[in-house]
């Protein structure tokens, strides 16, 4: 098993998607590791970054479709985070649905968590020329842009 998990992935262009999965998932232990240290997973820590950077309260809905959390998973996720005071939920904005919103300790420990997030980011793209890094986003942009056109 570990030789299969030091393999470089094939980055042929059929199978860039699984190269980018495994990459991401390396990359998020990394970021997973550092966020245990100050107590936090990583879910949690996905939560706390959607809600801290969301214009309103998510509901629940979206801040599932932001996180990649299937609802039930995320359902029983936010009940221990409320419990632990991170995020409280009430009526979303046109009163038909729950909206999650961040305490103030949600808000302390994302801003807690956030310098840890970017060490990681910057250790992850050390390799990386400014231009490249530069490149990369645009990549990214686009590449997204075209997955949601479908």
């Amino acid at each position: 098993m570990a030789d299969l998990e030091a393999q470089e992935p094939d980055l042929s262009p059929g199978l860039l998607p699984f190269a980018l999965n495994r990459l991401m998932a390396a990359w998020n232990a990394r970021l997973a590791a550092r966020l245990a240290d100050i107590g936090l997973s990583f879910a949690q820590w996905r939560v706390l970054l959607v809600c801290a950077r969301a214009r309103t309260p998510p509901t629940i809905v979206e801040l599932s479709d932001r996180t990649l959390v299937p609802h039930s998973t995320l359902s029983r996720q936010l009940t221990e985070m409320e419990r632990l005071g991170l995020v409280a939920r009430g009526p979303a904005e046109d009163g038909r649905a729950v909206s999650i919103r961040l305490t103030d300790a949600g808000l302390a420990r994302y801003r807690l968590a956030l310098p840890l997030a970017e060490a990681e980011t910057a250790a992850g793209l050390a390799g990386l020329t400014p231009q490249e890094r530069a490149l990369l986003s645009d990549l990214v942009a686009r590449m997204w842009a075209q997955v949601r056109e479908g």
